[in-house]
């Protein structure tokens, strides 16, 4: 098996676990909820999922638009997009974004994700990409994402593949289990 193959087998598995096991089970309008007493919404969870990889592929590693671009219209919020960015919740942007557009902007980022490298193979893996110019384009704020900044500063092309568009996403999916378990919503 390629490397490639192997890469885009675990996207396209993440997209099928968030669609079937996350999206398929938690109706929409239950997205914005926050379990145990203020825990984070599911939307919250899927939109900073999908806006890491979203930055990392399309405008670290690739410097094409991003997907969201095709999306604002749908998703409640068309600027500061660099919100979403943080782990911890932005509670204020939970209560303007649609939990349906959200839901399908993720999948839309990670089959994105998956047709470029299917497309047009690996990147050059050891490559060090502009991390502080992504970041900046968005707006992203220096002084509230130092340490995104500092994060992201002098990686490989590998590490956004590896953590951004795969860990990252696989992290977040293993906590949407939890929330949707503890909402009652468990499958099993």
């Amino acid at each position: 098996m390629e490397l490639r193959d192997w890469i885009v087998g675990d996207l396209r598995s993440l997209r099928g676990k968030l669609a079937g096991g996350v999206l398929g089970l938690i109706p929409p309008e239950r997205l914005r909820e926050r379990i145990d007493g203020g825990g984070i919404a599911p939307v919250y969870v899927l939109w900073h999922l999908a806006r890491h990889q979203d930055v990392a592929v399309n405008g670290v590693l690739r410097g094409a638009d991003a997907v969201v671009d095709g999306w604002v219209d749908r998703l409640g919020i068309g600027e500061d997009l660099w919100r979403g960015l943080a782990e911890g919740e932005d509670a204020d942007l939970v209560d303007v974004l649609d939990p349906e557009a959200v839901g399908g902007y993720t999948l839309a980022v990670m089959e994105r994700t998956a047709d470029w490298l299917t497309n047009h193979g690996l990147p050059a893996m050891d490559g060090r990409p502009d991390t502080a110019a992504a970041l900046e384009a968005i707006g992203t704020p220096v002084d509230r994402f130092d340490w995104l900044y500092s994060m992201w500063d002098g990686k490989p092309t590998s590490w956004f593949l590896q953590w951004s568009a795969v860990g990252h996403g696989f992290n977040h999916l293993g906590e949407l289990v939890s929330i949707r378990n503890r909402m009652g919503l468990s499958p099993f």
